[in-house]
């Protein structure tokens, strides 16, 4: 168990660290013009409304509504906003992007917050402040997550609400396993489902193996159990059911969102058509910025030349185009279409399927490119040398959630490194593991000259 915490200078001090390198990174930075999926978020905070106005139902948004709740109370708050994003959604030109400062000081805020939780969850699970401070100073070195303060898009969102999670349960595997821990870890997961749809499966996922986990790693009694669950799932029966009631009752859709899965999904399963050689040198050509070079000088073109993004004939220009009408053109209702996609392009080859899932997790791993793929490689010998510290079964599960959504990203997506940002905190402990136990093993090494 972590002693209790009777300096809060030292926990305020991080806080203040956080806040300030990332103002700063934000800073240099700059504004970020609202472009792609940021325009679409912008719509939708225009649109948004919990209950449809009669004659005008579009206000009735079907998606998930955190952020764009968020961007449309910014708007009758700050003038400023509501001007930009009108401007922006009407494509116009000449907008004022410095109308959404408002809004990214508040996501500077949030992300400095992400970084503080990362602290946290790694200060719970290990009960080591220095090694801790260590973790959150190489993520904000990283400066991965504060690409996020200034663009127009949920990640600020639902990061903060899945790094608060990771740390209420770091607390719960290592502290104190009781109802309010529990409960504040389905708080702050809903709250990223609000964000972001795809945790809702990583929630699901929790239902069976909390569970599973207390009733073996700490043999907990059927009772505790269920009492644990119940203060899990409470928020999520208070704040995202309601809402997919909502959208039950408005557009017939019981769910978090609608409309996107066959979208998504058909971009998906164009990855599936590689060959088995293309399928061999995607996990060299999707390598962290050199893989394309050394792909090119090793491989024949008609290898990789197609796992491109932007090749006019790769697989992703196929899913989003070919494949993407070819489902639209089949089905109506996006319910319809995905059941389209899963009995034509995953069913009929499901292990395919799986096995590209593998390659494209890859790819979404490499987060802050050179940064992730030293995060990855330290993974396998820092895992041993952590689990003498605080043992392989915590360390695990607080790990899940983390590669959950990895192959959750790759399994129904393109799987790009920005879906996978909070993966920082599982390499910086990696990495800071790692360095440590190399140079334990420097310090013992008998050089000549200290003879």
């Amino acid at each position: 168990m972590i002693s209790s915490i009777t300096e809060k200078k030292s926990f305020t001090l991080p806080l203040l660290v956080c806040l300030i390198v990332i103002s700063i990174q934000s800073f240099l930075i700059g504004y970020q013009e609202p472009v792609f999926d940021a325009l679409a978020y912008a719509e939708r905070a225009l649109n948004f409304s919990f209950i449809p106005a009669v004659d005008a139902p579009e206000t009735g948004i079907v998606f998930a509504p955190l952020y764009p709740g968020f961007l449309n109370l910014m708007m009758q708050l700050d003038s400023s906003v509501e001007r930009a994003l009108n401007c922006y959604v009407a494509r116009t030109g000449g907008c004022d992007v410095s109308g959404l400062a408002s809004v990214y000081a508040i996501q500077t805020l949030i992300i400095a917050l992400v970084v503080y939780f990362s602290f946290l969850a790694s200060y719970f699970i290990t009960n080591r402040y220095g090694f801790s401070i260590a973790v959150m100073i190489l993520i904000l070195f990283a400066g991965r997550l504060s690409e996020y303060t200034t663009w127009l898009i949920t990640e600020s969102f639902a990061f903060v609400g899945f790094m608060s999670f990771a740390a209420c349960l770091a607390y719960a595997l290592k502290v104190k396993d009781g109802f309010v821990a529990f409960f504040l870890m389905g708080l702050t997961l809903s709250l990223s489902v609000l964000t972001r749809p795809s945790y809702l499966y990583l929630l699901y996922s929790l239902i069976f193996l909390i569970p599973i986990y207390w009733g073996i790693a700490h043999r907990n009694k059927p009772f505790d159990i269920l009492i644990k669950l119940v203060a899990f799932l409470l928020p999520f029966l208070c704040l995202v059911i309601p809402w997919m009631l909502r959208n039950y009752y408005y557009h017939g859709v019981f769910g978090v969102s609608a409309g996107y899965g066959a979208y998504i999904l058909s971009e998906r399963v164009a990855y599936n058509l590689m060959s088995w050689s293309e399928y061999g040198v995607s996990f060299v050509y999707w390598l962290p910025d050199f893989g394309d070079s050394i792909s090119k000088n090793i491989f024949d073109s008609a290898l990789y030349s197609k796992l491109d993004f932007g090749s006019a004939d790769g697989y992703y220009r196929y899913g989003n185009s070919t494949i993407r009408s070819a489902v639209y053109d089949s089905a109506q209702t996006d319910p319809e279409r995905v059941r389209f996609i899963l009995d034509q392009y995953i069913l009929p080859d499901f292990l395919k399927h799986v096995l590209v899932t593998v390659s494209l997790s890859f790819r979404g791993m490499w987060v802050a490119k050179y940064f992730g793929l030293i995060g990855v490689v330290t993974l396998i010998p820092a895992f041993f040398q952590i689990k003498r510290m605080i043992g392989a079964a915590p360390i695990l599960f607080l790990a899940y959630p983390f590669f959950f959504m990895v192959g959750f990203h790759a399994f129904v997506s393109v799987s790009i490194p920005r879906y996978n940002a909070p993966m920082v905190l599982i390499y910086s402990m990696a990495i800071i593991i790692t360095v440590i136990a190399v140079g334990r093993v420097f310090q013992k090494l008998q050089w000549p000259w200290k003879n």
